[in-house]
Formats: structure tokens, C-alpha cells, sequence
């Protein structure tokens, strides 16, 4: 170091009086040195609000219960509060949760691999998830039940089945054209080209357009037992992945409740992309 350099002491930032440094100056820039990486290492956790759990399977039972932190997330199971992998995720990424593994405390990064293992939860559903929270929306897995199209009774269903089976089996016992009515090949397949229009009864649900998120705008009269409908419905996907069909959209619609309904497109750029299926429009989600 040469004499017109000034040493900047990081210890003050780390105590309030300033310590004896050393006299020569390579005890002094390797004391200097030491002070600024505890300055850098310092999380600055508020002790007094900060929640504790441990694991428990898939789940985080939380141990000690301080501050506000858990009035929006958690279920209560047998007298314990226990969080999903994306809330415990989310708290300890705010400094606001410390998870141990027995002896052990789970860092941020611990704290991902169980949402890589949760069967429903992908890392892109939990950056919709920690987006929404820092704006200040309530975020709950969303607890809407996919309905069929049209509700029709077992026995109606297995008749009308057995009756199309028959019908079909026994056309292809005769001819496909009856009583001379076609007098050349062209008449023949232009006949074969119509294809009558048809509903089926059942078609089953396609798992891949399903509602993720209910959000919520936080309010005073909002409860964790009984939320009431959302004010917005998600549905979390990569933006390299084709947009829903007219029929995944009509699925969707079936269950938002007549709540507005967003699809989160998560790209390889930080942020999240909000399209409206019913203006087909980009919208912007701000703080409530």
C-alpha cells in the first residue's frame, strides 16, 4: 500500500466503538480485510420476528411462532402450524424463517431441493409464487375443482356408449352407399368427406391446464380458514410452451369462478409475464 492511500476501517460498521487496530500497516490491512467480510457475511436478522421449524417429511413444522409472518401462510395439522416447501422457501429467503434438518440449518438452497422433489411444485410455479409475495399479494395453492363439461349420470353415459358401439358395428356390416345414390367416384368420396359434428360426452381433463395460484389482495376482513374467492386465478407456464387451445381455455374458464383468470409465463429473464385470456392482452400486476 503506498503512502497516499487512505485505509478505509470496516470495523466501525461492526462495532460501535472503534477497536485498538494494529500498529504496522500488514496487521492493519489484514484487520481491515477481516472487518469487511463480517460486514459482507452479516444477514442482519431481526431475532425478535424470526420463526423457527424443523423438517417434517414434505412439510416445515413450525417450532416457534414470532411475528406476523405466518398470519397469511401454513395450515394448522394436530396443533402445528406446518408450511409448503414454497412458503418455508420464501421466509427463509426474507430472513424471516430458520429451518433445521436435526442439528443442521437449511439454507435458501436446501430449502429448493425440496421444491424440485414436491410432485406438484416446479421452481417456475414457486418464481410466480416469490414474485407475488414481494409485491404483497396473499399467494394459496389454488383449491379450484376441475369440472366436466356436461354433468351426465353413469347409466346415461354407458348406454349412450353401448348404443354408439352398437351402431358402429353394425354399419360396417353393409355398404357405404345405399340404393344406387352415388353414380361415380367423385360422388362417392365427396360423401365421405362430410364428417358430422359431434360432442362427446366425457372427454377427460387435461392435466396440463390446471389453476396453480389464488391471490389475494391483503385485506383486514381476510382469513386463512376461509379466504373467499380469489382476485386473480394463475396459471404458471414456461413462455417456450404453446399457448392453452380453445378447449384448455374453456377448461380453465370452468374453474375461475368467474374470477379473472392469468396466465404467468416465466422466461429465462428475471420477471413474470401476466396474459389476460379474455382481452388476450399483457397485464401488468402492481401493488395492491
Amino acid at each position: 500500500m503506498s503512502d497516499c492511500e487512505e485505509l478505509v476501517d470496516y470495523s466501525q460498521l461492526i462495532k460501535k466503538k472503534k477497536p485498538k487496530r494494529p500498529k504496522s500497516n500488514e496487521d492493519q490491512t489484514t484487520y481491515a480485510q477481516d472487518a469487511l467480510f463480517q460486514c459482507l457475511e452479516n444477514k442482519g436478522r431481526l431475532q425478535k420476528s424470526v420463526c423457527e421449524g424443523i423438517v417434517d417429511s414434505n412439510w416445515i413444522k413450525i417450532t416457534v411462532n414470532k411475528g406476523t409472518h405466518l398470519h397469511t401462510v401454513g395450515m394448522s395439522h394436530q396443533g402445528h402450524i406446518r408450511l409448503n416447501p414454497e412458503e418455508a422457501a420464501f421466509l427463509v429467503s426474507r430472513n424471516a424463517l430458520i429451518v433445521r434438518d436435526e442439528d443442521r440449518v437449511l439454507t435458501f438452497e436446501d430449502l429448493c431441493e425440496f421444491i424440485v422433489e414436491d410432485t406438484w411444485l416446479t421452481f417456475d410455479k414457486y418464481l410466480v409464487y416469490a414474485y407475488l409475495k414481494r409485491l404483497g399479494y396473499i399467494v394459496m395453492r389454488s383449491k379450484a375443482i376441475a369440472r366436466q363439461p356436461h354433468s351426465v349420470s353413469y347409466w346415461q353415459w354407458w348406454s349412450e356408449k353401448i348404443s354408439h358401439w352398437f351402431n358402429r358395428s353394425r354399419k360396417k356390416r353393409g355398404p357405404l352407399v345405399w340404393n344406387y345414390s352415388c353414380s361415380d367416384y367423385y360422388t362417392v368420396y365427396s360423401t365421405l368427406q362430410i364428417i358430422p359434428s359431434s360432442s362427446p360426452l366425457y372427454k377427460p381433463f387435461n392435466q396440463a391446464w390446471m389453476i396453480d395460484w389464488d391471490v389475494y389482495k391483503p385485506r383486514p376482513t381476510w382469513k386463512k380458514k376461509d379466504p373467499g374467492l380469489p382476485d386473480y386465478r394463475i396459471v404458471v407456464k414456461n413462455i417456450q410452451e404453446p399457448i392453452p387451445t380453445l378447449d384448455s381455455q374453456y377448461q380453465l374458464f370452468s374453474q375461475s369462478n368467474d374470477t379473472q383468470l392469468l396466465i404467468a409465463l416465466v422466461g429465462d429473464t428475471e420477471g413474470v409475464l401476466f396474459l389476460n385470456l379474455m382481452s388476450n392482452t399483457v397485464q401488468t400486476i402492481v401493488k395492491p
